[in-house]
């Protein structure tokens, strides 16, 4: 398929790259905005080296050859930061983002079951019914301005929780999404003193993610109740409706609260990729009237509903390729973070083990040696192209530990944009430019509001 001739190729604004290597304006990024924290000597150099205070070394590198190395062909050499346990771990637990080793491998064959192109049809009836809904709110409110972040954390909540249990959540629903969100906002950053202490010391944040995590295992636990009461009344027969089913028909109930890790790892995971990913195409869309509108004859005539989703998925090109370049440009994982088991060299940088070694995936998606115009929104880069090699577009990670939803994620997100962009016609409430901040993921540093008129015809 040809995108549209009328696309603009804006280039939504960015924190720009640090000019100046050191530990003291790392130590200020992380304080405002880890984006600012990349040096721009990555653009050009294949491994930039950090000195930190106490001997120790940062390495960034900023290569496809570099990114394979540590992420394929040498994973065990490579292993999770402390930093990410003690900010990812009170959502994750023991689940399988950060289990390492045969724990991993394990858990991995375990969850993927609910994860192959043979389940994908089951959990795109859950998308089609909460695209629906979300367009029935919005619809709803037409006239005032919209909150189109809270509204895709809402459909993007709905989805993860649908398709795990086929639960509507309700109220319970709100509280998930107001306590991940608080969490991801105020504790979701590492900060200098996750990155220096030793595993299991406390740092300032340990208290208030602890008790983060006190509450969100009783949220999950209650959907958890809430799902098996749902299961006993149906005396446990049929085949398999949700993930929740092929979770347990893969391995039955993992011992040890190791379920409940798993099912808020997916959670999490799921809708808030999901979320960031709708939102940014929404921000992204906003300013191109004409791609909204070559996107809503894309998906006109498509069954769109619960039983027509499967079917209609392949048709979707222009929506894919939007979600795509949404994901090049606000990449979830937009840099993975490894501390060196033992000494290596790689792309010419001594590595002793020890040293934390980054992989800034920011940086090599916006990289002009790989990409045309990096800075532009421009899905056409995605059409009619063979696919972009997977160690320089990599925003769900790669190697075997690349994100075991990817495909379902990139699915969601078209789904449900060619949805909205059927329905509806948007615009940005005002001209304040909306500047992303990483934390756990990459974030707005404010809600805009947007305008949505409904499309004629």
């Amino acid at each position: 398929m040809t995108a549209p001739g009328t696309l603009d190729r804006h280039a939504p604004p960015v924190p720009a790259l640090a000019e100046r290597v050191g530990w003291l304006r790392l130590l200020g990024a992380f304080r405002r905005n880890t984006l600012e924290a990349f040096p721009r000597a990555c653009l050009d150099d294949p491994a930039v080296t950090i000195p930190l205070p106490g001997g120790g070394r940062m390495v960034l590198l900023s290569t496809p050859a570099g990114a394979r190395h540590v992420l394929l062909a040498a994973t065990d050499d490579f292993v999770r930061l402390p930093a990410g346990r003690r900010v990812i771990g009170p959502i994750a637990g023991r689940g399988l983002v950060l289990a390492d080793g045969e724990a991993w491998r394990h858990q991995r064959r375990v969850l993927a079951p609910a994860f192959t192109p043979r389940t994908l049809p089951l959990m795109l009836r859950f998308v089609a019914r909460s695209a629906e809904e979300s367009c029935r709110r919005l619809a709803a409110g037409l006239g005032a301005p919209a909150d189109l972040r809270s509204e895709m954390q809402r459909v993007a909540l709905d989805i993860a929780t649908t398709s795990m249990f086929s639960l509507e959540t309700g109220p319970l629903g709100a509280e998930i999404r107001a306590l991940v969100s608080g969490y991801l906002d105020r504790l979701g950053k590492p900060t200098v003193s996750d990155f220096l202490l030793p595993p299991g010391w406390p740092t300032p944040s340990s208290p208030r993610r602890a008790l983060f995590r006190r509450r969100w295992l009783a949220l999950v636990r209650e959907v958890l109740e809430a799902r098996r009461g749902q299961e006993a009344s149906r005396g446990g027969a049929g085949a398999p409706r949700d993930l929740f089913d092929l979770l347990v028909e893969a391995h039955g109930e993992a011992p040890g609260g190791l379920l409940a890790d798993e099912v808020g790892t997916l959670i999490v995971a799921g809708h808030e990729t999901t979320a960031s990913t709708l939102f940014w195409a929404c921000t992204l869309l906003a300013r191109e009237p004409g791609l909204q509108d070559a996107l809503g004859r894309e998906a006109a005539g498509l069954d769109l509903t619960e039983a027509g989703a499967a079917a209609a998925l392949p048709h979707l090109a222009l929506a894919k390729a939007v979600a795509q370049e949404t994901l090049r440009l606000y990449p979830p994982v937009y840099v993975i973070a490894r501390r060196a088991a033992r000494a290596s060299t790689v792309e010419g940088a001594e590595i002793p083990a020890g040293s934390i070694v980054m992989i800034p995936t920011w940086v090599l998606h916006r990289n002009p040696r790989w990409w045309d115009r990096p800075e532009t929104f421009d899905p056409r880069r995605f059409l009619d192209r063979p696919e972009p090699d997977r160690f320089v577009y990599l925003p769900f990670g790669a190697g075997p530990r690349i994100c075991i939803g990817a495909q379902l994620a990139l699915a969601e997100a078209t789904l449900v944009l060619a949805r909205l962009t059927r329905t509806f016609r948007l615009r940005l409430d005002g001209d304040r430019p909306v500047l992303p901040v990483a934390t756990t993921t990459v974030r707005p540093d404010h809600v805009p509001r947007f305008h949505l008129d409904i499309r004629a015809g």
